[in-house]
């Protein structure tokens, strides 16, 4: 038996103390703190309800400016932002993108999409 390998009773002893913390750490959290997470969870169920009322509230304009100091995600605004989306897309139609057929390489090929007519001067 080699020197490393021996386990001496203040290991032993180490060990058993970190264990017992380890347990006492988890029976103190689920008496304490465990009703946390469900309330965490009903709170932010009640996010897109609570923005609807806020964008009701202040208009839509400032709800965005809101939106985006905070980075919210798109799902809370794409109330404001379908319609600017429809009409770019009505201006800027893709319609040179509807005989494009993906290449049957990985790699594709050069040349296989012509330029739209915004990109001619």
């Amino acid at each position: 038996m080699k020197h490393d390998e021996i386990v001496t009773i203040d290991q032993l002893n180490y060990h058993l103390i970190i264990a017992k913390k380890i347990l006492e750490l988890r029976d103190r959290w689920n008496d304490q703190y465990s009703w946390y997470s469900v309330a965490q969870n009903e709170n932010y169920k009640r996010f897109g309800e609570i923005y609807k009322e806020s964008m009701d509230k202040y208009g839509k304009e400032q709800f965005k400016k809101y939106a985006k100091l905070r980075s919210l995600r798109s799902v809370h605004t794409a109330a404001i932002d379908d319609p600017k989306r429809e009409s770019f897309n009505k201006v800027w139609s893709m319609s040179h993108m509807d005989n494009y057929k993906p290449s049957p390489t990985t790699n594709g090929d050069y040349g296989l999409v012509l330029p739209g007519h915004h990109h001619y001067c």
